[in-house]
């Protein structure tokens, strides 16, 4: 087992380097109406989307909220 620690300066390059190039290819190819870990964008931005498009539906007659913040855990 090796112990987890900071990575060297070279490691964060690396990192940083991958970001810069993936992230407009994600950003070109994803979906317009995720916001989830997405950069500049937040959840008043999701709530806003949400909004528009609700209020924009006249044949809208429920919601549906859900919390799954457990629902993929898995120990007993």
């Amino acid at each position: 087992m090796r112990p987890l620690g900071i990575p060297c300066m070279i490691d964060r390059a690396h990192q940083a380097l991958h970001l810069l190039a993936l992230d407009a290819v994600l950003e070109t190819n994803a979906d317009r109406n995720s916001y989830g870990f997405r950069q500049k964008r937040s959840c008043a931005d999701a709530i806003g989307q949400c909004f528009i498009t609700l209020s924009n539906a006249p044949n809208t007659k429920w919601i549906l909220e859900a919390d799954i913040k457990s629902c993929l855990d898995l120990s007993p």
